[in-house]
């Protein structure tokens, strides 16, 4: 049972993360043989002023 975490500086959209991700699970079934129906994918959007990139936030 496959599980993915998104995690993303900002958002993206509603329709964007359907995309993203039936990209991966397709992706997983074909390269990894895991069955669709099992594969949990977490998207976590993170605000810019939380997320760090060499010692500065992006905020």
């Amino acid at each position: 049972m496959p599980y993915v975490n998104i995690k993303l500086a900002g958002s993206v959209t509603k329709e964007q993360k359907k995309l993203i991700a039936k990209e991966i699970t397709e992706t997983l079934t074909k390269h990894a043989q895991k069955p669709a129906n099992y594969t949990y994918i977490v998207f976590e959007e993170v605000a810019y002023e939380d997320w760090a990139i060499g010692g500065e936030l992006l905020g």
